[in-house]
């Protein structure tokens, strides 16, 4: 199954509360309020991350890791962070527009 969850990951323009709601929670027959009953957090606000509004957190991956499985929350996290990357390519090409880069030390 974690196999099948991994394969699973849409391309990093969709954000991880996305790929919570449609895949993890259909995955394991989860509805949000059962979630976030089960996990112990405001249902309002895990409404919010499965809609992009808030970032997933370490410690909401933590949680539905332990719900569900620990490579969920490893899955998880990486996925936050590499959406985040995405998310600021622009950011950091205009950076290397506007900063001289310094030479390689020897």
């Amino acid at each position: 199954m974690a196999d099948m969850i991994v394969n699973a990951v849409p391309p990093l323009t969709q954000h991880p509360g996305g790929f919570i709601r449609d895949t993890l929670l259909p995955e394991f027959g989860l509805s949000v309020a059962e979630t976030a009953r089960r996990i112990g957090v405001d249902r309002a606000g895990f409404h919010g991350v499965l809609t992009g509004k808030y970032d997933v957190s370490r410690d909401l991956a933590y949680k539905l890791g332990a719900l569900m499985n620990d490579a969920v929350a490893d899955l998880l996290i990486a996925y936050q962070h590499a959406y985040d990357l995405e998310k600021e390519r622009d950011k950091r090409a205009a950076y290397r527009e506007k900063i001289e880069r310094l030479p390689v030390p020897a």
